[in-house]
């Protein structure tokens, strides 16, 4: 009995360094997007899928007044001090802004000519 009692505490010691491999899962469900439909001024539309993440949106924009059509745009987001503010300045010519707050989205567009178009937007 006095020799089980010695090894007891060796083996507690041994138990605690022990480890197992560790384990990874992969998640068995995709992300789903959430997706927003606009009603904006000057007859537009605006129908925004954002990645599950917030990261990105895709959007497809109509806006007559600036001959946009079913127009495909895909957003970065961006900094902003409130709401979620989501950028395309991939084209150095055209600079698309889309910036939410609540049940509200402004978009913006800026021409390298110093044009700026800019419309309000409700779910």
């Amino acid at each position: 009995m006095k020799k089980l009692l010695a090894v007891a505490p060796f083996a507690v010691l041994l138990a605690a360094c022990a480890t197992s491999a560790p384990t990874t899962t992969t998640p068995t469900t995709n992300p789903q997007q959430v997706v927003q439909s606009f009603t904006c001024e000057d007859n537009g539309q605006v129908t925004a899928a954002y990645t599950a993440n917030g990261q990105a949106a895709n959007l497809n924009v109509t806006l007559p007044k600036v001959g946009l059509t079913n127009a495909k745009i895909t957003m970065k987001q961006a900094v902003s001090g409130s709401g979620a503010r989501y950028v395309n300045d991939v084209n150095p010519k055209t600079t698309y802004d889309w910036h939410t707050k609540a049940d509200f989205g402004i978009m913006t567009i800026k021409s390298d000519n110093g044009q700026e178009y800019q419309v309000n937007c409700k779910l």
